[in-house]
């Protein structure tokens, strides 16, 4: 039985369907794009219909004649074949590594992440591919990120190239810096920003030699940047740019030889497929970056990965999983800092305040499975308030929020309203995001007590703030 082309399919379930408006693109809209495209370079009517293009996902057909695989390629966006899963009958006959592996090699990783700031710094008005590109789930997402199992392979040798400076890299660290201190702080630095500073790295990336420590660094840095974007995409719920951001971040991670950062990538995409309450395939991203770097990881990275796996255990209600996984997690985290970590975004971020509001966000999330776990959530949200840096205003939001809706769940719903009112002075500049999404769930869920005075006051005011 031939191994389905996995790729080709995920790519097709990216790109947004022509005539059916929010879903993604069939078969047959990919075969209409195929033959127009075809028709307009060649002024030849080809034989391609939606029969030919599920032989080709089914695996059926493996290497589409050259006409063919140039228009796919141009429909479905790829840099080349290999991205879309086709390999020659003499490649296919080696050995068994998946047609994945080339989309982690570092010209291909540069290639597609030039392919996706392009699209990103189009006017939102023609932006289209990249803004509503449908999530990869399931076994589409599995065979984009298995790779990372594989060594990374450089980029190919330049007859020319430019070596980043010094002044360069440091001024571009600097940068990714200053965007991760101020999101934080104030939420003020627009993600156009931070994209056009990845499209300008990417460019000079493409210009530099291959495999110097130099470039190797720089990698590293459009490792970050994109993770960054990610983020913010993430917050503006344009989840299919920034599903793509977060698996760039965790190939020019690998590039660059740093499978901690790439680790945390994959951390940051299991917190999206949660957010998405896709748990099972949040907790198969987390085991890969947890099996990729079992002989590699500091236990603080350990313990980063191990809050990811409790999240997963708690959505799905699955209580003595849940908290084997927040044991590890404190025991990892009590082994203290390793040389290493203060380079690793979440990693160095992962102080006990941090700790403990995550391990009590995801036993409230348990506690819609079972009520008595609700206690163990406000305890663990309390000390993270009370342990919070004053200067991660965003962080306290969150924490207040989330301490907020467990009140409900114990039915103190006075209290509840309480936290909200102090947590909406501080949200301001985050409503447009994950935060006003928070407080959107908040305003769903205190309905039930909605006769009370002060809940009432505050749905109001949180109606009034997001136009709910």
């Amino acid at each position: 039985m031939p191994e389905p082309n996995r790729l080709l399919r995920a790519a097709r379930e990216q790109l947004p369907s022509p005539s059916v408006p929010g879903e993604y693109a069939s078969r047959a809209d990919v075969a209409d794009g195929v033959t127009r495209w075809l028709w307009e370079t060649t002024r030849t009517r080809y034989p391609f219909d939606a029969h030919y293009v599920a032989k080709l996902e089914r695996g059926v057909v493996r290497w589409p004649s050259s006409a063919y695989r140039a228009a796919l390629r141009h429909v479905l966006g790829a840099s080349d074949d290999a991205a879309l899963g086709f390999a020659t009958p003499a490649s296919s006959s080696g050995p068994a590594v998946p047609s994945s592996f080339s989309a982690w090699q570092a010209d291909a990783v540069v290639d597609r992440a030039v392919t996706a700031t392009e699209q990103d710094l189009v006017p939102t008005s023609r932006r289209s591919l990249l803004a509503t590109a449908a999530v990869l789930a399931g076994s589409a997402l599995a065979a984009e990120l298995t790779p990372f199992l594989w060594p990374a392979a450089a980029a190919s040798p330049r007859r020319t190239s430019i070596a980043f400076t010094l002044a360069e890299l440091t001024s571009a660290e600097e940068f990714v810096q200053f965007v991760r201190r101020w999101r934080s702080a104030s939420g003020s630095v627009a993600r156009s920003t931070a994209v056009a500073q990845l499209d300008f790295h990417l460019r000079r990336l493409k210009e530099a030699p291959s495999g110097t420590a130099e470039t190797r660094r720089a990698f590293r840095i459009g490792a970050e940047l994109a993770d960054i974007v990610a983020t913010m995409a993430w917050d503006e719920a344009a989840h299919g740019a920034a599903q793509r951001y977060f698996r760039l971040a965790a190939q020019l991670a690998h590039v660059a030889g740093d499978d901690a950062l790439a680790a945390v990538a994959l951390a940051s995409l299991a917190r999206q497929c949660f957010d998405l309450n896709q748990p099972a395939d949040g907790l198969e991203v987390v085991q890969l970056a947890q099996y990729a770097t079992r002989r590699t990881a500091s236990p603080r990275l350990r313990a980063v990965l191990a809050t990811r796996e409790a999240w997963a255990h708690a959505q799905l209600g699955d209580a003595p999983a849940f908290r084997r996984s927040v044991h590890l997690a404190e025991d990892y985290f009590s082994e203290g800092l390793r040389d290493g970590d203060a380079a690793t975004p979440s990693v160095r971020s992962l102080d006990e305040a941090e700790l403990m509001g995550v391990i009590g966000a995801r036993y409230r999330d348990l506690s819609r499975h079972d009520a008595r776990h609700a206690g163990q959530a406000q305890h663990y949200i309390g000390r993270a308030i009370a342990l919070r840096d004053l200067d991660r205003v965003r962080n306290r939001v969150f924490d207040l929020i989330g301490l907020a809706r467990v009140h409900l769940i114990t039915r103190q719903p006075e209290r509840a309203a309480e936290l909200i009112s102090m947590a909406l002075p501080d949200a301001a500049p985050w409503t447009s995001g994950r935060v006003g999404a928070k407080l959107r769930d908040f305003h769903r869920e205190a309905g039930a007590f909605a006769t009370v005075p002060a809940v009432r006051d505050v749905r109001e005011v949180v109606a009034a703030k997001l136009a709910v």
